[in-house]
């Protein structure tokens, strides 16, 4: 283990506590803190600081840190914010180097809490103190003991394998409740607070090493290094749940270009999150759901069978199943008319969804699920059972009871919706070893995490595209940049050809007579276009006229561009006309949480409006390209529709790479576009027509 995670460890099974803010006042917090250790068995040794002094629980309340005499682990400090840096000086001398700072009224605050808060951190890198918060509310493991929020947990809180980290305290309770009332045994839990000095990531290094955590549940308001956290959850093999709020911001300052204006940071999330194979949920609903089915035997395939006591229920789960991507596989023949043999009025047909509403015997009805889990074609079952408390009772709770241990048995998972009052629910969530849930399409959702969890191949190394790069001569573009905050449209197109996109010929003009000369050359007709670094909208502006195929037209062109742009000193770009084709767009840009990103979608002047764009961080590997190029809603487009010719799949995917490693490589390029990049019938190789680049003013 690490010094990082031996350091963190210690704020789990620490040996002695101190919790400082300890009064013996009824309603005082440091008080139930000292109560919360106490009741959860916390098995080594507390101790109460508090200015006032006194006796708590047959305990001495010391008036300060430093008059106890014992080597302290670990520290809770609960007491006015003006207070805090202080104590951890006191800490410091006392040789404390674990710190847990549950206290508000610092950054969150505003004015002088930001003050305060920059003394806690500096006192705390002084003395060497790692410490939690502040503005938060603690610290639970179940496995020690340890239990230091300063409201009250429930002390029959039960043990298991889901681990919490919660920005936000209350959330953090939220989900403690849920959990328990879902009797799901919970491990370990961390309130983080303000994240100033130990945040997300090295809690969820830990957790990802720890063998008592099988589960990890996080919710965030706010990443603290976004890459990072990427880059620690891409390596787990733990489920890794986020629940991440804060998504919409009520303004952006968003810069003029097509991959700012698509830019949404909530969906970089989304893909962030794939791409690192967390799970993102955003309501706590759907969070226990998903705990629900992750401790069940993972679903290996998408053949499930549907078992359940009404048609209408059935057709529901079918329905359910569809939606969510499942097949429901033929039942065997004579394993059927096994069944029909016990039916009653026999009017029902018995396929999959197997409706067994004319069945009433419990215990057929358990062999039933038993020879459905034998099955090779099927993965797993969504099972639906209605019953009322005062009638069936026994039976069906003795049933629920047997299907959990033919999960166990077949290591197959079976969804157990169950239909019937709350009180029921209550008992059978207490007392039956398998989850229960209370809706059909909410037990088909969990099953398809089940089967995307167990379906996630090892993520694949970072791959170097087949095109052509020349990184040295993409460098002296820049570095003659330097000072400017846009690249000039012929430099960015230059820049692009350097990281491996195929460009039709390019001139450029100062004036009318060099632009008919260009035209001449070429011999063919032309695309005229501003070479101006401010202009990413050229065609909304009437910067680009296109056609242009006479001395006339590229003459009246130039003078219109003059007009337009308000100065007789401007600079074109004289492209030939590229057949008509379907385009795509590619892009990317400097995230401040997340570094560098890269976007891809379909092109073209209607790209802002549609908006099919996916992202993902740079760089990529050939896997996530190929994921890229498959997520988008227009993907079929890209195969020719309409007499178009089909992309070049592997071409894509080497644009996507060389073009994430360039983002990778080259922070000073802060935001780029290339749109459109064309398919065309006659040319070998995608075009890549317009291009414009942000760069930092200074290399």
């Amino acid at each position: 283990m690490t010094d990082l995670l031996e350091n963190l460890d210690t704020f789990f099974n620490p040996k002695k506590v101190v919790v400082c803010g300890v009064s013996p006042q009824l309603t005082n917090f440091g008080k139930t803190i000292v109560q919360n250790l106490l009741e959860f068995g916390f098995d080594g040794e507390i101790f109460s600081v508090g200015t006032k002094g006194g006796v708590i629980f047959g305990q001495r309340i010391y008036q300060s840190i430093e008059q106890i005499e014992s080597r302290i682990d670990l520290a809770v400090i609960l007491t006015p914010a003006r207070t805090v840096p202080s104590l951890l000086e006191q800490c410091g001398r006392k040789g404390i180097k674990n710190v847990i700072i549950e206290s508000g009224g610092f950054s969150e605050m505003g004015g002088e809490g930001i003050s305060l808060q920059a003394r806690c951190l500096a006192a705390a890198k002084e003395h060497g103190i790692r410490f939690i918060g502040p503005n938060c509310l603690g610290a639970i493991n179940v496995e020690s003991g340890l239990c230091v929020p300063f409201s009250r947990v429930n002390r029959d809180l039960l043990k298991g394998s889901v681990s919490i980290l919660a920005q936000s305290g209350g959330v953090g309770l939220g989900y403690l409740r849920f959990l328990d009332e879902e009797r799901i045994g919970v491990n370990k839990f961390v309130s983080l607070g303000n994240k100033v000095d130990i945040n997300e990531n090295e809690l969820l290094e830990y957790l990802i090493h720890d063998r008592h955590t099988k589960i990890i549940l996080m919710y965030l308001e706010a990443f603290t290094d976004g890459r990072r956290f990427v880059e620690i959850a891409s390596k787990c093999d733990k489920p890794i749940l986020i629940h991440k709020s804060n998504r919409f911001e009520a303004s952006a300052q968003i810069a003029h270009s097509h991959t700012a204006a698509l830019f949404a940071n909530d969906e970089l999330v989304d893909y962030a999150l794939e791409q690192a194979g967390c799970v993102r949920v955003n309501a706590m609903s759907d969070a226990i759901d998903y705990i629900k089915i992750l401790s069940l035997p993972p679903l290996r395939g998408t053949r499930l069978a549907v078992v359940t006591r009404s048609g209408g229920h059935a057709v529901n789960a079918a329905d359910a199943c569809a939606h969510f991507g499942f097949c429901l596989p033929p039942l065997p023949r004579d394993f059927l008319e096994k069944i029909e043999t016990r039916l009653k009025a026999n009017v029902i047909r018995l396929q999959n969804p197997l409706d067994l509403g004319d069945l009433f015997d419990l215990t057929f009805y358990e062999s039933i699920v038993e020879e459905t889990l034998r099955l090779d074609n099927v993965d797993g079952v969504l099972l639906g059972h209605g019953y009322r408390a005062g009638f069936e009772k026994g039976d069906s709770r003795n049933f629920i009871k047997k299907v959990g241990e033919l999960v166990i048995k077949y290591q197959k998972p079976v969804a157990v919706v169950v239909f019937t009052e709350a009180v029921e629910i209550d008992y059978l969530k207490s007392n039956c070893n398998i989850p229960i849930f209370t809706g059909l399409e909410n037990a088909a959702r969990a099953l398809k995490l089940s089967y995307s969890l167990a379906s996630i191949k090892e993520k694949a190394p970072a791959s170097e595209p087949l095109v052509e790069i020349n990184p040295e001569k993409a460098e002296n573009i820049l570095k003659k940049a330097a000072g400017q905050d846009h690249l000039l449209l012929h430099e960015s197109l230059r820049l692009i050809e350097n990281f491996g996109f195929s460009l039709p010929p390019c001139s450029l003009a100062r004036s009318s007579d060099q632009a008919v000369h260009a035209w001449q050359e070429l011999n063919r007709p032309v695309v005229m276009k501003i070479n101006s670094p401010h202009v990413s909208h050229k065609t909304d502006q009437g910067l680009v006229s296109l056609n242009l195929n006479s001395e006339k037209d590229i003459t009246n062109t130039f003078e219109d561009f003059n007009e337009k742009a308000g100065s007789q000193d401007i600079e074109v770009l004289i492209q030939p006309m590229v057949g008509p084709g379907s385009e795509v767009i590619m892009g990317g840009r400097q995230d401040e949480v997340f570094g560098p990103v890269i976007l891809f979608g379909l092109g073209g002047i209607f790209v802002e409006a549609i908006g099919d764009v996916v992202w993902r961080l740079a760089p990529l590997n050939r896997s996530e390209a190929r994921a890229m190029i498959d997520q988008i809603r227009g993907r079929k487009i890209l195969d020719g529709v309409r007499g178009q010719p089909p992309f070049k799949m592997n071409e894509l995917e080497d644009l996507l790479i060389g073009l994430s490693q360039m983002l990778a490589d080259y922070p000073i390029i802060r935001e780029i576009d290339i749109n459109p990049i064309r398919q065309v019938g006659d040319q070998p190789r995608l075009q890549a027509l317009d291009a414009r680049v942000v760069i930092e003013c200074s290399l």
